[in-house]
């Protein structure tokens, strides 16, 4: 019998013994530009914050409801217990690095009675057997790297989850801020709405007076309860919306319906944004390391299909002791011991594993472009948000120039009016445009608010070169 290719077989897979089939992975160049196309030109100082960027806002109610939604969030506990699940499979494609052993013990008592009867020659009485063993189960020898490539992926792709968690996670803790400004602005705005019944009411009681006195006509006077009643409805619209925004708060946070307190706009502080922020702040974005992860993963597969080409070698055995004694079997037991390689090789599979190599690489090329596209995408999210907090600023610095001139033109105009010099529309005028400016200057500031809030996530968090998200403990069966 000629045994040369079994030789060849056998001796390609020592010489390969060690290597991993398929391709190692190599980060793919991606063109990137070294700075963003938006910067905020006003400031100077460089600055550093820790990972908990919400702390900048120097809000204790704020900082106190991200924490509470990063604990409590069910979004967030789902994500974390896919997470845990795919722990669980990376101890399982660990293991099968190693052999896998068994012991088991077994007594069996045996009962003979009338053993002459039909001539057989068996041991009268009861008969013990006292056996243990320790097993091999059917461990692959990994010559091929099939094994090391699928706990390659295994783990990529855990550490895939774990970052695209926290993505999640900076995505709550952004959503709780937004949500949060929104209901200090809406709080705001209620106030000023209760501000401009209140001047309604008085210029109602006011013109009553008026009427009464035959000074002005009944249409001012219908005029005035007009707007008093518009007031109302302004009120009552912006009271309603805050209900809804406070459901949406509650829902981030995983609570049932509750009031929710915030502190007044003014008093959360705007963080000041670096004047130069460079592009490799970006490698903190966990969604770019999720989609690089995944990327890995799919690279991986790849060779573990190719390993279908070469030759499987299994090994499977046993090593035990048998006596039908217990004292025998403690001193001096018999011994049985058995060992079964096996070795499988494809010869024909018809297309089979072309086409799962294939399907690998196709994969690898599609977890490929989705890669490039997280970090083009992060790119202009970044640079995006970077031009809209800076708009964000100019338009709250006009918004301010004009609330204030606003402000004191409404003051002259009541004495005016008060007095007589002017009349009720030139007044109403006035009011409506103090009213519409105060409005838009909270407005301004919670947009300026939510999009520095924007930045933050868009940067992955802040942009301190300090900050690195942190990995995982990958150690077996835990963290």
């Amino acid at each position: 019998m000629n045994n040369t290719p079994l030789s060849l077989t056998i001796l390609s897979a020592l010489l390969l013994g060690g290597c991993a089939i398929g391709p190692d992975y190599v980060r793919p160049d991606v063109t990137v530009p070294e700075n963003f196309l938006q910067k905020d030109v006003n400031q100077t100082a460089q600055q550093r914050l820790n990972t908990q960027w919400w702390k900048s806002f120097q809000d204790e109610p704020l900082n106190r409801a991200i924490e509470e939604a990063l604990k409590t969030n069910f979004d967030i506990q789902s994500s974390q217990a896919s997470v845990d699940a795919l722990l669980g499979k990376f101890d399982q494609a660990k293991s099968y690095l190693y052999p896998q052993i068994n012991a088991s013990s077994s007594l069996n008592r045996k009962s003979v009675d009338n053993a002459s009867n039909g001539g057989f020659q068996l041991r009268e009485g009861i008969t013990s057997t006292y056996a243990g063993s320790l097993s091999l189960a059917s461990y692959e020898i990994d010559l091929f790297g099939k094994v090391r490539r699928a706990n390659e992926s295994a783990r990529a792709a855990l550490l895939s989850s774990e970052y695209a968690s926290q993505t999640l996670k900076l995505s709550i803790a952004s959503s709780v801020a937004a949500s949060y400004i929104k209901l200090s602005s809406l709080q705001g705005q209620i106030n000023l709405a209760k501000e401009n019944l209140t001047l309604t009411d008085e210029i109602v009681k006011f013109n009553e007076l008026k009427y009464k006195h035959g000074v002005i006509a009944e249409s001012v006077l219908l005029q005035s309860l007009s707007e008093h009643e518009s007031a109302k409805a302004t009120l009552s619209s912006l009271e309603a919306s805050k209900i809804a925004e406070e459901a949406t708060y509650n829902l981030i946070l995983g609570r049932n319906p509750k009031t929710v307190s915030t502190s007044p706009l003014d008093s959360i502080h705007t963080p000041k944004i670096p004047s130069e922020l460079s592009s490799d702040l970006l490698n903190k974005r966990p969604d770019i390391a999720s989609a690089e992860q995944n990327l890995i993963a799919a690279n991986a597969m790849i060779g573990v299909a190719r390993a279908a080409y070469f030759p499987s070698i299994k090994l499977t055995g046993m090593l035990g002791v048998q006596s039908l004694e217990l004292s025998s079997f403690v001193s001096n037991p018999a011994r049985i011991w058995e060992i079964a390689p096996s070795i499988s090789v494809p010869i024909f599979s018809a297309g089979r594993i072309a086409g799962e190599i294939k399907t690998a690489e196709a994969d690898r090329n599609q977890r490929l472009a989705a890669y490039k596209k997280s970090i083009v995408s992060a790119f202009n999210d970044t640079d995006n948000a970077l031009g809209q907090t800076a708009k964000a600023k100019e338009q709250l610095t006009y918004q301010t120039a004009r609330s204030q001139s606003i402000q004191k033109a409404l003051m002259q105009s009541k004495l005016r009016y008060q007095v007589g010099t002017i009349n009720y529309s030139d007044m109403l005028l006035v009011q409506q445009q103090w009213l519409q400016a105060s409005q838009q200057l909270l407005i301004a500031k919670q947009n300026l608010l939510i999009s520095t809030v924007s930045l933050y996530k868009a940067l992955g968090g802040g942009w301190s070169e300090e900050q690195t998200p942190p990995l995982p403990d990958l150690l077996p069966a835990g963290r």
